[in-house]
């Protein structure tokens, strides 16, 4: 049981620490695009939350909605917006 609690903590950090370097990076490219788009300089670093933060409601509702037993058919079109 000690063992298995150590594997699901270790996962979770792991995981945790792999999203926040990719929120990171996201947000630095995010921002330099923004700028290049002619996005104004005080909202251009407002994007890259609205932007990762849709991705992660995206996974959360899916991820959800299968758990719920919604077939994969009705899950189609927020997995290709998931890939887009």
């Amino acid at each position: 049981m000690a063992e298995e609690r150590f594997t699901r903590r270790t996962v979770t950090v792991v995981m945790a620490v792999i999203a926040a370097l990719a929120f990171v990076f996201s947000f630095g490219n995010v921002w330099a695009l923004a700028l290049r788009l002619g996005v104004p300089h005080p909202i251009a670093p407002l994007i890259a939350p609205m932007v990762d933060l849709s991705v992660v409601g995206l996974l959360v509702a899916l991820r959800f909605l299968a758990l719920r037993g919604v077939p994969k058919a009705e899950l189609k079109a927020g997995t290709r917006l998931l890939h887009l």
